[in-house]
């Protein structure tokens, strides 16, 4: 119920608008030196508030901004009861490419965009484009530039929260027709959550808030009380993508299928990170996945889940702002 409070004190604009979502525009700087020809898409989780990427001075959205960018933030969820109801993954694929990377090709004139996925929008991001190369071998051309953030990019090798989420689903996957069009509290996940977790997360995550200061905090502190519903059925989907495959059968489970060697990928993971464990978002560098793409960059900081609400960790969001406005 706060987002229309706190993107009110940003300089979001609604770009797109329906029942279910929101797309928020970011302009780029006035000042910035150099325009870029191309925006980013924030393609943000749907398991929280997204106003979190940017109720601070000090995030990424700030930084793209100075550096040219104009950012689109995909803003997933409403306040009412049945919020997405009945969608699945496959429907938060479709609005992700109709209501933002089609559009925004045809708006910049550009034959591809750039795309930062933080936690669930790296999955989204993934589901779609394997998804559509599998229909079209020249899919993944939309796409210059992708950077994940604490995305659980092998799933089958968290061995934190994964082993909660899979008992869930598990547990509810009977269940699936008779609840397929209903919704499920962030309130419950985040007990789901705390199963596996345990209390010493919630423990640090206050703890790195608090020390932000007073102002983050507070904010931080609505941000986890502001409940909302998620699509069971799209949450249903998202636990099977990333964490049913099976470690031991020798295939890595979110690597992109097909071909993406135009594509230059950029892996942000964080130490700290209780939520996607970074053994679920670390990439080997001998692995398959680094020569799939047109060049691979990765950097593990000693961060958590949440540093685009908090201040700091320059250093970071100046280098992955700086690596997309290198052509």
């Amino acid at each position: 119920m706060l987002d229309r409070l706190y993107f009110a004190n940003t300089k979001a604009q609604i770009y797109y608008e329906d029942a279910n979502f929101n797309i928020w525009k970011f302009a780029a700087e006035e000042s910035a030196g150099k325009r870029q020809k191309r925006p980013i898409i924030l393609n943000y989780s749907i398991m929280t508030r997204a106003y979190g990427t940017c109720f601070n001075k000090d995030n990424f959205i700030e930084f793209f901004n100075r550096q040219g960018f104009d950012v689109f933030l995909m803003d997933w969820g409403k306040e009412s009861l049945f919020t997405l109801s009945g969608w699945t993954l496959n429907d938060l694929a479709d609005a992700f490419d109709a209501k933002a990377v089609t559009p925004l090709l045809k708006d910049y004139k550009v034959d591809n965009l750039n795309v930062f996925a933080i936690c669930i929008g790296g999955l989204i991001t993934s589901h779609l484009i394997n998804r559509e190369l599998k229909k079209n071998k020249d899919y993944g051309k939309r796409f210059h530039k992708i950077s994940y953030y604490g995305s659980p990019i092998l799933g089958s090798r968290d061995l934190g929260m994964a082993r909660s989420f899979l008992q869930f689903y598990q547990t509810m996957k009977p269940y699936r027709p008779a609840l397929e069009k209903t919704g499920i509290s962030l309130y419950a996940m985040d007990m789901i959550i705390m199963q596996s977790t345990g209390i010493s997360m919630m423990e640090w995550f206050w703890q790195r808030f608090w020390e932000a200061g007073p102002e983050t905090f507070t904010k931080a502190l609505a941000l986890t009380c502001d409940d909302r519903l998620v699509p069971f059925a799209a949450f249903m989907d998202i636990l099977e993508e990333a964490f049913t495959s099976n470690p031991d059968n020798g295939k890595e489970s979110f690597h992109f299928d097909g071909d993406v060697s135009n594509i230059h990928f950029f892996n942000l993971v964080g130490e700290h990170d209780f939520l996607v464990m970074p053994s679920a978002s670390i990439v080997e560098w001998n692995s398959t996945i680094p020569q799939q793409f047109a060049s691979f960059d990765q950097v593990i900081f000693p961060g958590g889940h949440f540093i685009f609400a908090r201040p700091g960790f320059q250093d970071v969001k100046e280098r992955l702002a700086a690596w997309f406005a290198t052509d």
